[in-house]
């Protein structure tokens, strides 16, 4: 016998799970299942992976099994026809991918007791119906869930009114379950499975896990019943910098950060150039951080005042700098509040323009610029308003502080313990 303790401090009889994570999308979307799965490991259970190829060598390096799914996220988005901003082109992506995905999965899924599914994930619930164990859905935005708080994320504009945002949901949601039916069903078809009406409502029937900072992003007051929170679950690996880094940090004043985490760009060079020229006409140095962009291939060489790298380790860096320049992911907007230092969100695709539009209600930065609106002169003015309106400052310094030490990590173990408990109690 084993036991968990709880969030309310009481001890729960429980065993050993095996637990098939299933993340699809970008590493916002995998990182903090990473995470998970050393909660899980720790409190005694048994976490695999099956994910994207793009993380399938991280994964293992960090000691878990893991296969691929089936898809190259980066390879997509470079593909020819790529076209992000493209709601047609996503949802197309988005069909592909779950007709490809289900093979895998269900290969993967021998043995578990409890599937989850994160991100832009949407088989996972029929594969838990064909193993006959639990599902939990994890989301890490609150927009990612029907309610009136915001609208469906392939919408740019988050200001409608929460009756309007409802109505979003029920005609958006409509429309979803209406194109993904067919893909869905032949998936299931091929597991002998009945064909569903609503794949979206399968998500959503279980457990649905919202992994967001409780202040940045709270759950809306009609989240549906199967909808928890936890706060945002943080992968806790210290990183060292490397002497390079070190040395530019520690010898000057702090710099800005820019940095557009997974997004391509097909113009990578012009946004480099904007972001040099943004920080020289403010008087700033320059953390330049590739990402799939790979910005840092098209930094001045030579000069004193831009560092760029492939990547950078965000809490090793981000309490360092004056501010940070980004596309709004979940993780990388919430690991700016934790540094308490302002930010400019540049947002491309879906949840980033939640994310943007959250930092500007709570005073965190000025209005967001849109990635295709960027110019030089554009962007200077938004760096130059977070780095000197004293209230964002305050504000941005007195939300860290508030943050900087919770993670939602453990109450998520505790959510999945209660799951798989409740099903071997009823059966």
């Amino acid at each position: 016998m084993e036991f968990s303790r709880t969030g309310d401090g009481n001890l729960r009889e429980y065993t050993e799970m095996r637990v098939l994570l299933a993340p699809h999308g970008t590493r916002g979307d995998v990182q903090p299942i990473l995470a998970l799965a050393f909660a899980l490991r720790a409190h005694g259970h048994d976490p695999w992976f099956v994910l994207p190829s793009d993380f399938v060598d991280w994964i293992r390096a960090s000691g878990f099994h893991a296969v691929s799914n089936g898809i190259a996220m980066e390879a997509m988005m470079y593909a020819p026809t790529a076209a992000l901003q493209s709601r047609r082109w996503q949802f197309r992506h988005f069909k592909e991918h779950a007709a490809r995905m289900f093979q895998p999965i269900a290969d993967a899924s021998e043995g578990a007791d409890l599937i989850v599914g994160a991100g832009a994930q949407i088989v996972t619930a029929s594969i838990a119906e064909w193993r006959d164990v639990p599902h939990a859905n994890i989301a890490f935005c609150p927009c990612a869930m029907p309610s009136g708080a915001a609208p469906p994320p392939v919408l740019r504009t988050q200001a409608f009114p929460a009756w309007l945002n409802r109505a979003l949901w029920q005609f958006g949601g409509a429309a979803a379950d209406l194109g993904l039916r067919g893909a869905i069903n032949r998936g299931r078809a091929a597991l002998e499975l009945a064909p569903t009406a609503s794949p979206l409502r399968d998500l959503t029937a279980s457990c649905v896990i919202v992994a967001a900072d409780r202040d940045l992003a709270p759950l809306g007051d009609d989240a549906l019943p199967a909808v928890v929170a936890t706060d945002a679950w943080l992968l806790d690996q210290p990183q060292p910098l490397d002497q390079r880094m070190e040395s530019f940090l520690a010898n000057g004043a702090p710099p800005i950060y820019v940095g557009f985490g997974s997004m391509a760009s097909g113009h990578a060079r012009t946004l480099a150039d904007h972001a040099v020229d943004a920080a020289r006409a403010v008087g700033c140095r320059l953390i330049l951080a590739g990402g799939w962009a790979h910005l840092d291939r098209y930094a001045p060489e030579h000069d004193d005042d831009v560092i760029a790298v492939p990547s950078v380790s965000h809490a090793a860096v981000l309490p360092r700098v004056a501010l940070a320049v980004h596309h709004g992911g979940a993780g990388t907007t919430t690991a700016v509040a934790r540094a308490g230092v302002p930010q400019v969100i540049v947002p491309h695709v879906l949840d980033q323009f939640y994310w943007a539009r959250r930092i500007t209600q709570l005073g965190l930065g000025p209005a967001a610029l849109p990635v295709e609106l960027v110019t030089a002169d554009v962007l200077t003015a938004r760096v130059d308003i977070a780095l000197n309106d004293w209230r964002i400052r305050e504000r941005a310094a007195a939300l860290g502080r508030a943050i900087a030490t919770r993670n939602g990590v453990g109450a998520a173990v505790d959510h999945l313990e209660r799951l798989v408990a409740r099903r071997t109690a009823s059966a």
